[in-house]
C-alpha cells in the first residue's frame, strides 16, 4: 500500500510538472508583433563606394507619390524632383531596394517587414526616356534595382519610378492573432544621403475596385484627408528628411485565395497608363480629414484565451499545486496512521 501510494504522488507530482513545461513552451511562441509581407516602397540609397563624393550634395527637394489600391496589388509612381547644389555634374548609382524590415517610431516594439517578391515590371525614366537598368536582384546583388543618374550643375531633375506590388501575401501579427489582410508600406525618404530638407511631399492613394474606405485601417506620418467623390486618401509632408518619420501603412482588403498576380502584370502598361492619367489630373480638390483605425490592429479569440492561461498560470498553478501537496500530506498522514495502528494490533 505505501509503495502504491508513492507511486501516486509520483505520478501527480509528474503530471503537474509536464502540464507547466508545455504550457510555458506554449506561451512563449508568440511572433513578432506587426506588419509582415507588406507590398511597398523602398527608397532611393546610395550604393556604391565610389560614389560617396555625392553624400548631402544632391538635395530631394520634393516628391510626388501616386498608388492606386486593388485587391491583393497596387500601381505606384513616384515623381522625385533632386537638385544638385554643385557647379559640377554628378553622376551616381542609386538603388531601389525590394524588401526591407523597420521599426516604427510611434508603436514602440513592432516591426515591419517590406517584402516584394519583386517590384513587377519596375522602370524609370527623366522625362519620356527609359532610364536603363545599371543592375537588378541576383546572386551578387540579392536586394537592389539600381540605375545611374547623371545631375546636371545647379538644375532640376525629376526621376521616375513606375511598378506593381503584390499585396496579397501580408499579414498582421499581434500577439498569437494572425489576421491575413491586404497591406502596402511606402518607406518616407530619411534624406539621410540626400543633402536635407525633402521640402516638400505630396501622397496621393486612390483606392480602386471597389475598395471602401470602410476597409481601410492606415497609419500616415501626418494627418490623413479623405474625398469621398474620387475614393483618394491623401497626406502632405513638409521640411522632412532630418530624421526618420512614420511610413505610410495601409491595410485593407482580405486575402484572396489562389490570387493570379502573374495575370496582373500582363496588364502592366494599362495600369500604368491608368496611374500616369491619375497623376496629371487635377488633385487640387477637396479633401477632409480622416480618422482611420490602427492598422496594427487585429481582430480573434487568441490573445483573451492566452489571456486566461496566464490567468490561469498565475493563480490556478499555485491552487494545483498546494492541492497536490495537501493530497500529499493526507496521504502520509493516514500512511502514519495506518502504520501506528499495525504497531498497536502487534
Amino acid at each position: 500500500m505505501f509503495l502504491e501510494n508513492n507511486n501516486i504522488i509520483r505520478n501527480r507530482i509528474l503530471y503537474v510538472g509536464i502540464l507547466l513545461i508545455s504550457l510555458f513552451l506554449f506561451l512563449s511562441n508568440s511572433a513578432q508583433p506587426g506588419i509582415w509581407n507588406a507590398g511597398g516602397s523602398g527608397s532611393f540609397t546610395l550604393l556604391y563606394p565610389e560614389d560617396s563624393i555625392a553624400y548631402k550634395k544632391i538635395q530631394m527637394k520634393s516628391e510626388n507619390i501616386y498608388i492606386q489600391l486593388y485587391k491583393g496589388y497596387a500601381v505606384v509612381k513616384g515623381n522625385y524632383n533632386f537638385f544638385n547644389s554643385t557647379k559640377d555634374t554628378i553622376k551616381i548609382k542609386v538603388g531601389y531596394p525590394i524588401n526591407n524590415v523597420f521599426p516604427t517610431t510611434n508603436y514602440k516594439s513592432i516591426l515591419n517587414q517590406v517584402f516584394f517578391d519583386n517590384l513587377y515590371k519596375i522602370k524609370g525614366s527623366i522625362g519620356n526616356t527609359i532610364i536603363p537598368l545599371f543592375n537588378v536582384p541576383n546572386k551578387n546583388n540579392d536586394n537592389w534595382y539600381v540605375w545611374e543618374l547623371e545631375f546636371p550643375p545647379r538644375k532640376e531633375l525629376t526621376f521616375t519610378v513606375h511598378f506593381l506590388v503584390n499585396t496579397n501575401n501580408s499579414k498582421v501579427v499581434k500577439g498569437y492573432n494572425n489576421n491575413y489582410r491586404n497591406a502596402f508600406i511606402y518607406l518616407i525618404e530619411t534624406g539621410s544621403l540626400w543633402k536635407s530638407p525633402i521640402e516638400n511631399g505630396n501622397f496621393y492613394t486612390q483606392l480602386k475596385g471597389g475598395i471602401s474606405i470602410k476597409n481601410i485601417k492606415a497609419h500616415a506620418p501626418s494627418n490623413l484627408f479623405f474625398n469621398p467623390n474620387k475614393n483618394i486618401l491623401f497626406f502632405k509632408m513638409e521640411n522632412y528628411g532630418f530624421t526618420p518619420n512614420d511610413n505610410f501603412i495601409v491595410t485593407y482588403a482580405k486575402k484572396i485565395p489562389d490570387f493570379n498576380f502573374a495575370a496582373i502584370t500582363k496588364n502592366s502598361s494599362n495600369l500604368f497608363n491608368e496611374i500616369d492619367d491619375f497623376s496629371n489630373s487635377n488633385l487640387d480638390i477637396g479633401y477632409r480629414k480622416i480618422l482611420l483605425e490602427n492598422p496594427y490592429q487585429t481582430k480573434g479569440m487568441s490573445n483573451s484565451v492566452i489571456g486566461l492561461i496566464y490567468f490561469v498560470l498565475i493563480f490556478g498553478i499555485p491552487i494545483i499545486i498546494g492541492t497536490v501537496l495537501l493530497i500529499i500530506l493526507i496521504i502520509i498522514y493516514k500512511n502514519f496512521k495506518k502504520k501506528k495502528l499495525i504497531k498497536k494490533e502487534k
